[in-house]
């Protein structure tokens, strides 16, 4: 026979149970800033499908479809790695100079490791290394070379938006001298302004300089931005957005796309903190 003081305590238990779960649960707004961090303590997956349109006299269009998965490790009571990979598993590259042609395949693959604070402040930062593997499975796809370099980031993000930097220098290791070195620049921003019902505006571009190129075709900076929201579908966390860039300054303009039309659709998994 169950007493009196058991039925207590199984329904205290029951509450304590449900209010640690109701705690425990991001709310929206907490999902967005971690769907718009690149250093947060949250496993994502986020896939990208891109468009670059109006490229070369008979105006071709490419696209890819980009997985880059995001996943947390707690090294110390203080301390995460934050693994992140950007990979291209479809890319197709028409041949700008004919009207039709080109090629598909899978593109490089840049793997980032993060070391940033597991207990932050206002100020979220992170360093550590990149390396792109050689993955690209046509010489048009990649550079065919083992390339490394540091990777840093800082992110901001006040209640009503946020804002992110992401930049990494690559140089290519001697491996393959047949292939051109490389000494690339990669700088991703991000600005997002919050609006209500948890949608957002954002600009998100990513600018690359080419330092073994004096001449035009050193920058790749687009600009434009677009529109995102964090929901839930059922249990499931989710961000999706859609922007478009206008590639104002571009290497060889002649035969460079001129937009960029991309959206992302993001799996979040928030991960409970382990305390110190």
């Amino acid at each position: 026979m169950v007493t009196r003081s058991a039925c207590i305590a199984r329904a205290f238990c029951t509450l304590a149970l449900i209010c640690f779960a109701l705690h425990a649960q991001p709310t929206t707004d907490e999902l967005r800033d971690l769907a718009r961090n690149p250093v947060g303590d949250a496993i994502k997956v986020p896939l990208t499908g891109s468009f670059n349109f109006d490229a070369g006299p008979y105006h071709r269009t490419a696209s890819s479809l980009q997985a880059l998965p995001l996943i947390p490790l707690q090294v110390t009571g203080n301390w995460l790695l934050i693994p992140r990979i950007s990979a291209n598993p479809v890319v197709y590259q028409p041949d700008v100079t004919s009207k039709s042609g080109g090629i598909t395949g899978m593109a490089d693959t840049v793997a980032t490791v993060f070391l940033t604070p597991a207990h932050p402040g206002w100020f979220i930062w992170g360093i550590g290394p990149s390396l792109l593997i050689p993955t690209a499975t046509h010489s048009d796809l990649g550079g065919g070379k083992w390339d490394i370099g540091p990777s840093v980031a800082a992110v901001i993000q006040p209640k009503w938006g946020g804002f992110w930097i992401a930049a990494q220098n690559l140089w290519s290791l001697p491996v393959d001298p047949l292939r051109p070195a490389v000494n690339q620049l990669q700088i991703e921003v991000s600005f997002n302004i919050n609006l209500p019902h948890d949608w957002y505006l954002f600009t998100n571009p990513t600018l690359n300089a080419n330092w073994d190129d004096s001449g035009d075709g050193r920058w790749l900076i687009p600009f434009g931005g677009g529109l995102g929201r964090t929901f839930n579908i059922g249990r499931q966390a989710v961000d999706w957005n859609v922007a478009l860039y206008h590639n104002t300054i571009r290497p060889a303009p002649q035969f460079f796309p001129k937009w960029q039309l991309s959206s992302q659709f993001t799996l979040i998994y928030p991960r409970k903190r382990k305390s110190n």
